[in-house]
Formats: C-alpha cells, structure tokens, sequence
C-alpha cells in the first residue's frame, strides 16, 4: 500500500507521454521506417497474450487465516481472564501465602529437647552408677503464632490482590490486541477492496483498449496498478495474521491456533465526569487496592516481629537416679518440674522488627507516590482519548464507510467515459491516502483506550458517556 504514493508523481509524466502520442500532435509523426500507432521501442508489445485477470469478486475478499477462531471480545477476554500466561503465573504466585499459612499449623514453636547424663558418683568409700534426664518443650504465651498466623493471611490477600492487578493488565492488554486486530482487518479488507477495484478497471480498460477507445499503453499503466494492488494486499493480510496471532498470545489460546476479531470499527466514545471518574480510580484500580495489601500486611508482619520479642518460657520434667557410695546401697531417685525463663536483655529480635519497619515504611511511601501520580495521570488519559474521539469521529462518519462507494462512483465514471484513466488513478490515490489516515486515527485512538485502561483501572466501556 506504501508504494502507491508515487504513483501520483509517475502518471503525471505518463500523461504528457500519452498527450504527445495523441493524433495532430507533432509528436505524432512516426519516424522513418516506423508506422503510426507502433509501440515505441521501450515498450515492446509482448507476443504472448496477456495475462487472465482472475475475478473482482474472487481478489476483493479478506481471507481470514486458515487456523483461525473468529471470536467477539467477551468470549477472549473470559477465556483470557483464566488462561493467559501472565495470569497463570500470578495464580501459581497464591500458593506461597497458603505456604507462609501451613507454616504457621503447629501449636508449639519447638520440638522438645531431651537432656540426658550417664555416668558415676565417686568417693573414698567407692563408685555408683548414676543417671540424670531432663525433658524441655519451648512454650510461645503471648500470642506469637496467632500474630505469625494473621501476618501470614495478610500476605495471601496480598498476593490475590496483585492476581487482581494481572488480571486487569492482562484484560488491558486483550483490549488493546483485539483493536489493533481490528484495525488490521480493515487495512486488510481495503487492501482487498482495492485489489478489487484495481481487477475490474484493469478490464474495463483491456476492453476499451481492444475496442480502439484508449491505448494500450493506459491498459500497461492499469497492469501494473493491478500488480501492485497485489501486493499490497498480500502485505496488508500479513499484518492481519500477525495481529490474529498476537491477539493469541495474550489471551493464552490453544498453540497452533489464533484468533480473529468479530467486530469491526465502531463509532469512537468520550469520557465524561472526569473528577467523580478519578475518585473512583483511586478507590478501585487494582494497583491501589494491591498496594494497599501491601501496606496490610507489613503491618502485620511488623506486629507479629514485635511480639516475637517476648520471651518464651521452657517447661520440663528432671529426673535423676544416684546411689552414694559407701553409705547404703539403697538409691535416690529424684524428680522436679522445671521452667526455665530467658531474659530479653540483648537479643530482642531487633533485626526483624528494623526490617519490617522499613518495608512498612516503603510500602506506606509508595502508596501515597500512588495516589498522587495516579490522579494526574488519570486525567492526562482521559484528555488524550477525548482528542483522539474527536478526532476519529468524522472519519468514522464519514470516510471509512464510503471508501468502497467512493470506488464504485469512481469505477462507473471511467466506464462511462466522464474520466480519464489519469484521472481515476489520481481520484484513488487520495482516496486511499484519506482511508489511510482514518485508519491511523483509529490507531491512535486505541492506544489511548488502552493508556487509559491500564492507569484507570476501568474499561473504557463504563467510563465513556457520550459520543462525540
């Protein structure tokens, strides 16, 4: 489609060529040995026939790939929301909070420790064989693993959260793929619809051409038109194919498959209420509502390092057995109940306290970073897709459905003779050009949807009231 720009250039030359081969000019006279009406010698008529011109109806219509679910948007982004891959790690990320969680199950801290001693009591009157054991369990009083326990929760809604946030950003990026998908399949179907066009006039202008009514050269100049028309279309449903496929990847479709859109280009839409639109932003994106999470549960884990500080008795049973030597033969056996109470002097878990502190002091920093940016950058969006409607809407009016009308009219004005063939290339060219920079406007439209998804955290769908 890029290189019919041109075009416009060359037939303006060809068109004095043609003026100057017309009958009374004074470049008509044929020189010596040459006859009147011949081909010069740069333009060698071929003796084989030319080519069959395949049908308008058969080279106008966008083939959709082979391999392709043509689907509307509601059905990708269900799929999408549990399927794609970004999603899936997300999802595989919960299980480290039921992991932080079944951590926290046992009810005692510690496993018990046994001590136990062998060995003699030894005098001047002699040796017995003594023994001496003593059993400890370390015992948590003060609410340390309900602190963990609820720390550990938090963590887990934490993680949802940003489950939550991948979601939207993937739903953004859905969005975003299936519009640029979209706009491929209509630079694809104008690239068909123009190798249609391209196919009838190239017969309207052979038939003319056999019937004496222009020259063969004009029927050259619209072989080559048609060649190009080729070409272009195949260039175009290239671009379509990769949008199909890169619409795939995103939604996390079955390998070896893709998906093409259902819908076509729609009449663009405006945002309006713009302030009570920002409040609910920042109350309901996903990265506050994640955010937030964090903040959640770094307090926790900042209480549960505080409580952790405690000191956490042992209790225990001592049991031992002696015999005196030289006294009776008869034992001693003995037995007490212990508990034994470290003192937090030094060592009152500063290091996790410090760093928990600190990640809560990141995270509350971070929030407020949020909630400031994300207000300026909200209405940024929306000013940028408000233009961008604006923009659009006459193109979508009044352009993109008559491009084909506008060839139609064009085409039937050459077979009636009220144009010339110079003339018709010339009329199409800015038809296209104008097509073209509709296309691009809508290009520029859904990458500000897609801005505005991903800072909104709404889709464009509830935000927009009214049409420009």
């Amino acid at each position: 489609m890029t290189l019919l720009t041109p075009l416009a250039r060359a037939f303006v030359g060809l068109s004095v060529i043609l003026a100057s081969l017309a009958p009374g000019s004074e470049a008509a006279a044929a020189p010596a040995g040459r006859r009147r009406g011949d081909a010069p010698p740069m333009l060698p008529v071929p003796a084989e026939a030319p080519a069959a011109v395949p049908e308008a109806t058969t080279v106008a219509a966008l083939e959709v790939p082979a391999n392709a679910d043509v689907l509307n948007f509601e059905s990708i982004v269900a799929h999408a929301r549990d399927n794609a891959p970004l999603v899936q790690v997300a999802r595989a990320r919960v299980e480290f909070g039921d992991a932080a969680i079944a951590g926290q199950k046992p009810l005692l801290p510690e496993n018990p420790t046994l001590w136990l001693g062998l060995g003699a009591r030894r005098n001047t009157a002699g040796r017995n064989f003594e023994v001496q054991s003593q059993l400890d369990q370390r015992l948590e009083v003060f609410g340390e693993r309900r602190m963990r326990i609820r720390a550990a929760k938090r963590y887990r809604e934490q993680l949802e959260k940003e489950l939550a946030l991948v979601q939207w950003a993937n739903y953004a990026e859905v969005h975003a793929a299936y519009n640029a998908a979209v706009v491929a399949k209509a630079r694809a179907t104008t690239a068909a619809g123009l190798l249609g066009f391209s196919a009838r006039l190239l017969e309207i202008t052979r038939r003319r051409a056999q019937a004496g009514e222009i020259s063969e050269l004009r029927a050259r100049v619209a072989e080559g038109e048609f060649a190009q028309a080729r070409q272009a279309k195949i260039a175009a449903e290239l671009e379509f194919r990769l949008a199909c496929n890169r619409l795939a990847e995103v939604a996390g479709w079955p390998k070896g498959r893709v998906i093409a859109p259902a819908g076509d280009l729609q009449v663009p839409q405006k945002v309006g209420e713009v302030d009570g639109f920002v409040a609910r932003a920042l109350e309901e994106h996903p990265v506050m509502q994640a955010q937030r999470a964090r903040v959640s549960a770094a307090e926790a884990r900042l209480a549960a390092a505080k409580r952790d500080r405690l000191p956490e008795p042992s209790v225990g049973g001592f049991f031992s057995r002696e015999i005196e030597p030289g006294v009776s033969m008869t034992p001693t056996v003995v037995g007490l109940a212990t508990v034994t109470i470290p003192f937090p002097l030094w060592r009152r878990n500063q290091a996790e306290i410090a760093h928990a502190k600190a990640d809560l002091e990141v995270a509350r920093t971070e929030l407020g970073a949020l909630e400031y940016r994300m207000g300026l950058q909200i209405r940024r969006a929306v000013e940028s897709v408000n233009t961008a409607a604006d923009r659009v809407s006459t193109y979508a009016r009044d352009v993109v459905p008559r491009f084909e009308e506008n060839l139609s009219m064009l085409q039937r004005a050459f077979e009636l003779g009220e144009v010339d063939i110079i003339e018709v290339f010339v009329a199409r060219e800015r038809f296209l050009s104008i097509q073209t920079e509709a296309l691009a406007a809508y290009d520029s439209y859904f990458r500000s949807i897609y801005d505005f998804e991903s800072t909104a955290g709404a889709p464009i769908a509830g935000a927009a009231s009214r049409a420009p």
